[in-house]
């Protein structure tokens, strides 16, 4: 998976010698000019992988279409040093890929910038953008995509076990089978339960569909405030909520799932007064970004039980520092953002940029493109 530099070739050997581009002499390869639309195809096109060549999901790319072009991959510009200009202003396509010390990171692909005069689509093989955007991506006229869906199934699941913990006393249970105790109690169903879902993206529909397969009443918050046909065919949310509306939402909720992204509009979007709106049996449970909750605020209604508890997978500052009061809590659960880390999702999302590649080619319009203003 490395990429083997001989004097005349850039030759990524994952490819199995397919994908070569010329480094000296160099011919930059024909391109059709593209729209910003991107709906114009292309018969050859130039790719730069911001990764790791050791990033084991990078074997993906062997899937990718005829007439694409590998011209390097690499993290820094270390070590895309052998790269000429003409290389360089080649380049149509980045992704930006891998998981912690393979991972591109947002310093990298900004040092890059200035010398990608060609480029004209990022694709990020994360779902959030929070860590990746910067001014110039931002105001510039490149197209970004995500990864959007590709983490929604395991993320739904996860919200539906923390749902599961707390509605069968899982810890009562572990407690008992500790101290060798037979103690039977009643237990909750989730069934006639409310679950309430607070960005009715990917993850919350996803999450949605999975309760409503419990029999749980679904409520959802956004901004179109109307159920589509295909919605209301479905049959999955009862009642949608605008944002203006968040504190009802949540007083009508037994269990809260909050799916949001995070961007200056949702920074501390559940704060003190959303955590004192909700039932003193209610359980708040973040599967989107840490920051969108008042981590402060949450902390003191759980020492104070003035909500049941919570359900964890983000924070406001990750690693959580020991000193977290989070860590001591019996009424929260707790994961270190890894509800959506299968084995296989890496391998998923370059799926998804391969699928994505094929239609960009083939002049059509690509998946999941972002409001990068929006910054989702």
């Amino acid at each position: 998976m490395h990429i083997a530099v001989a004097p005349n070739v850039c030759d990524c050997r994952f490819l199995h010698n397919r994908c070569k581009v010329r480094t000296t002499p160099f011919q930059p390869a024909i391109r059709t000019q593209r729209q910003s639309n991107m709906t114009v195809g292309a018969s050859s096109v130039n790719l730069l992988v911001v990764a790791s060549p050791d990033t084991p999901e990078l074997s993906v790319l062997q899937k990718l279409p005829p007439g694409c072009n590998i011209v390097a991959t690499g993290q820094t510009l270390t070590d895309l040093r052998h790269l000429s200009k003409e290389q360089w202003s080649s380049v149509d396509v980045m992704l930006n890929c891998g998981v912690g010390k393979n991972a591109g990171k947002r310093e990298n692909v900004q040092a890059f910038w200035p010398r990608l005069t060609g480029l004209k689509w990022l694709h990020s093989a994360s779902a959030g953008l929070e860590h990746l955007l910067f001014p110039e991506l931002v105001e510039g006229p490149v197209t970004l995509t995500n990864a959007k869906g590709v983490y929604s199934h395991s993320l739904a699941e996860y919200a539906l076990t923390c749902c599961s913990w707390f509605a069968k006393d899982f810890p009562r249970l572990m407690a008992a089978k500790s101290n060798h105790q037979w103690d039977p109690y009643d237990v909750e169903e989730l069934r006639r339960k409310t679950l309430g879902v607070i960005g009715f993206g990917d993850i919350g529909r996803a999450t949605a569909a999975l309760a409503k397969a419990f029999k749980m009443n679904v409520i959802a918050l956004r901004r179109n405030t109307s159920l589509s046909e295909k919605e209301k065919s479905e049959g999955i949310v009862s009642k949608i909520y605008s944002p203006d509306q968040l504190n009802e939402l949540v007083a009508a909720s037994d269990y809260v799932v909050v799916a949001t992204p995070y961007t200056p509009a949702t920074h501390q979007l559940i704060n003190a007064a959303a955590i004192a709106a909700m039932k003193p049996t209610g359980v708040l449970i973040n599967v989107g970004r840490g920051k969108c909750i008042d981590e402060a605020a949450l902390i003191e209604a759980l020492q104070r039980r003035r909500i049941r508890g919570a359900a964890l997978d983000v924070f406001e500052t990750e690693p959580l520092p020991a000193e977290s009061p989070l860590w001591d809590l019996p009424n929260v659960f707790m994961s270190p953002h890894c509800a959506d880390r299968t084995k296989e999702f890496q391998y998923e999302s370059l799926e998804l940029f391969v699928d994505n590649m094929k239609l960009y080619m083939a002049g059509e319009q690509l998946l999941n493109i972002c409001d990068k203003k929006a910054g989702y």
